[in-house]
């Protein structure tokens, strides 16, 4: 039997109105198709079911949800694209295929599959929601049962989001045998110090190593207040301290630094003050890079004013790429201290502007490659046509 496209569009309707439809696949695109391929799948926003389409194109992922209207819209213009569509729902496997003859339908009857309209899915955190953690409660994150509130989900976010962190770069450290059931850590310029409690909760609590952690700050009621917190908590292995970071020297051999929203060169200081210390690994989300613009805007050599002259005639645009520019240096600096580095996403962007995380963690680096990466350091400040501080600050750990 021979099917129209009005046949295939109602089998569609049929399913998504009688609410048993689990999801749709388009493949095998004809020449003029726009999308290589399109997942569809309900879902529920507000109480209100939405169509989601996930339609494939130049190698990205566009998603967009429709409702019920605009979805047979789409469904309308799109059906001709495709040579396969598979429709799922409830009991059975619709497979559609097309030729130049019109449309073939062959069904198989499946199992009973359970129709999931979640949006998004919970994901996996370190720590749970619905778990009364005392930290996260005594710092206002969750009430007494275990809720995190919603005005501190974003918070709670982060926290988890940093914790991945840490989980990666304890088995890396661990995997390098760089540590082994101890650890010491600093956070300058800890502030509220949501992350340091995290911290110790997740390397005392979780993983049960035999911990010390200092957080240090320059403001003495915040350091005050999260020492008593910590007193609270039965936290003794980890302490607050007013200082700032050049001139901290409490600890030697340390084991982690980390270093959050430091503005401006206070996050070159603190990369400075881990090498001093021998940090083993270093994790830096730097906040406000403005040396680096300052100096591009003034100097007369900077390629911003010669290839790059896009960037650099736009204010906003010199800004972005100085702070982008600042970051790269500060990971190729560590590699020249004999570092592996990463530079990864922190938190989404849409909860903050200041997102980019740099990883660092001691590795063996051969004369060769040393080399090379002295190069491309010196091609790249030359490029930027500046003189950076962090320069100056790491030159005597750059391996020779």
């Amino acid at each position: 039997m021979k099917y129209l496209k009005n046949d295939i569009l109602n089998i569609f309707k049929d399913n998504i109105n009688n609410k048993n439809f689990i999801k749709g696949i388009f493949s095998n695109p004809q020449k003029e198709a726009i999308y290589k391929k399109i997942n569809l799948k309900p879902i529920e926003i507000k109480k209100e079911i939405f169509i989601q389409f996930e339609c494939f194109k130049d190698n990205k992922a566009l998603h967009k949800n429709l409702s019920l209207n605009e979805c047979f819209d789409f469904l309308n213009e799109i059906i001709d694209n495709f040579k396969q569509i598979l429709i799922v729902n409830t009991n059975q496997e619709i497979q559609v295929l097309q030729n130049k003859k019109g449309f073939s339908v062959k069904i198989k009857n499946t199992t009973n599959k359970i129709l999931d309209l979640t949006h998004n899915k919970q994901k996996n955190y370190i720590l749970q929601d619905n778990t009364p953690i005392p930290f996260l409660i005594k710092l206002g994150v969750m009430t007494e049962t275990g809720k995190v509130t919603k005005e501190k989900f974003n918070k709670f976010r982060q926290i988890n989001r940093y914790l991945e962190f840490i989980e990666d770069t304890l088995k890396e450290l661990q995997e390098k045998k760089l540590i082994d059931n101890s650890m010491k850590v600093i956070d300058f310029g800890c502030g509220k110090s949501y992350l340091t409690f995290a911290l110790y909760h997740y390397l005392k609590n979780i993983r049960n190593l035999d911990i010390e952690i200092i957080g240090l700050d320059l403001k003495e009621d915040v350091i005050n207040h999260c020492n008593s917190i910590a007193k609270d908590l039965n936290f003794d292995k980890l302490q607050f301290l007013k200082g700032d970071i050049k001139d901290f020297h409490l600890f030697n051999n340390v084991d982690m630094i980390f270093s959050l929203h430091a503005c401006n060169n206070a996050t070159d200081y603190s990369i400075l003050k881990g090498l001093e210390l021998g940090a083993k690994a270093i994790l830096a989300v730097p906040c406000c890079q403005s040396e680096i613009n300052q100096k591009i805007s003034k100097s007369s050599t900077t390629q911003l004013k010669g290839v790059l002259s896009p960037f650099g005639n736009h204010g906003i645009l010199q800004e972005r790429f100085s702070s982008l520019a600042t970051d790269a240096l500060r990971a190729l600096s560590l590699e020249l201290c004999g570092y592996n580095t990463k530079v990864m996403e922190f938190i989404d962007m849409e909860h903050t502007p200041k997102n980019i995380l740099i990883k660092a963690i001691k590795t063996s680096t051969s004369e060769e490659k040393l080399i090379e990466k002295r190069k491309e350091y010196n091609r790249y400040v030359e490029f930027l046509g500046v003189s950076p501080l962090l320069d100056s600050l790491l030159e005597n750990y750059f391996k020779k």
